[in-house]
């Protein structure tokens, strides 16, 4: 949470020094690639990457071209409008989250889950209302 709310209003304050979002977005998922590798490396998690099934490499093909179209269309939204609006909508994802997690993975919706979509869409709602 912390460190996801740093990252974007990072994003934003190098994007007002002229930098446009297609360049910061590359930066950013470069810095992110090379972390993400270096740990890892460290932690030994690439020993397991041959025992990777097609279906099971399919389902993360997907996941990170789905990935990739959040974050370009993300920091196009920061780029043009308030990081503090473009980032509450987008927590509003959480919805798409678990509607697919019910029926694509019969993940059950409780009612404390039901009514903190339903504040969560409201909120949404709210801030996108003009």
């Amino acid at each position: 949470m912390l460190t996801g709310g740093v990252a974007m209003v990072f994003a934003k304050m190098g994007m007002n020094n002229n930098a446009n979002e297609h360049l910061a977005l590359v930066i950013r998922t470069g810095v992110l690639f090379m972390m993400v590798l270096g740990h890892a490396l460290y932690a030994g998690g690439l020993k397991t990457a041959r025992l990777i099934d097609n279906k099971t490499l399919t389902w993360f093909i997907l996941a990170g071209a789905c990935t990739a179209v959040y974050w370009i269309l993300y920091f196009k939204a920061i780029k043009t409008a308030d990081v503090s609006v473009v980032a509450t909508i987008d927590r509003a994802g959480i919805l798409v989250t678990v509607g697919l997690s019910y029926f694509l993975l019969n993940e059950p919706l409780t009612p404390r889950l039901l009514l903190g979509m339903g504040v969560i869409l409201c909120g949404t709602l709210i801030l996108i209302w003009k």
